[in-house]
């Protein structure tokens, strides 16, 4: 995914895209386990649909092979990296469209399945498009990633954007999940929401302090843009009518 690694590098910026793999399969476990552990909350129980199923193997095996990818270039194997990179954009391509549609299954349901977004109802009537909001997330995972890929031979330019592809992006569908279970939380969730995106998008800038010195171009620019883009598509977007349509399109 990110082909930058040198046996010289700072152990700091060896291990940091390792801690991030890690990272991020600890707060998906956390926000879609107590569903899976407790049962009682779900909507519908257990075992799951073979679509949803097909989409949970798909985004656990896309991030495994996140942290592997993290691990051998930490280790000096770019080679095995460069090859694997092929069954990691295969499995990100197949992350979107399964996420796509599983959002489709959760709009013509009326609910999802872990039962904790029902805590946050949305406005009488915009249903389908209070579910189908996050496809915006899925569209910028998709741009992300695939301008990491396109860059893949521009090793500070790749792994930025694979990182905020990861890291900024789909870490807010499980934190979605995470602030909608606790229901302490529910009162801050109009801040929590932004805030955990910003969050999440600025370990880059503050990796790139730490390891060079200064803050590449990428880890300043496309973090501000995606949360400009997230925040004015929920925050105003969202409620339109005009996405409202257009979300009962998508669904068909």
């Amino acid at each position: 995914m990110f082909n930058s690694a040198t046996v010289n590098q700072p152990r700091v910026d060896r291990w940091f895209f390792i801690g991030v793999g890690l990272l991020m399969i600890v707060l998906n476990f956390t926000a879609f386990g107590p569903s899976i552990i407790d049962p009682s909350g779900r909507r519908i129980p257990l075992p799951l649909k073979p679509l949803v199923a097909a989409h949970v193997a798909v985004s656990v095996a896309f991030l495994l092979v996140f942290l592997a990818q993290a691990t051998l270039v930490a280790t000096g194997r770019t080679d095995i990296h460069r090859r694997l990179g092929i069954f990691g954009a295969l499995l990100a391509a197949a992350l979107i469209v399964l996420g796509y549609f599983a959002l489709v299954g959760e709009a013509r349901r009326g609910f999802d399945l872990s039962g904790d977004l029902s805590s946050q109802p949305a406005p009488p009537g915009m249903e389908v498009a209070f579910i189908m909001s996050p496809v915006i997330q899925l569209l910028l995972f998709g741009i992300l990633f695939g301008a990491g890929l396109c860059y893949r031979h521009r090793p500070e330019l790749h792994k930025r954007l694979i990182l905020l592809a990861v890291l900024g992006i789909l870490s807010q569908p499980p934190m979605t999940h995470v602030i909608s279970h606790w229901r302490a939380l529910h009162p801050w969730a109009p801040l929590l929401f932004p805030l955990s995106s910003a969050v999440f998008l600025a370990p880059s800038a503050i990796h790139d302090k730490v390891v060079d010195g200064r803050i590449h171009p990428v880890s300043i620019w496309v973090p501000i843009a995606a949360l400009a883009v997230q925040i004015a598509f929920f925050a105003v977007i969202a409620a339109t009518p005009l996405w409202g349509a257009i979300a009962k399109w998508l669904v068909g």
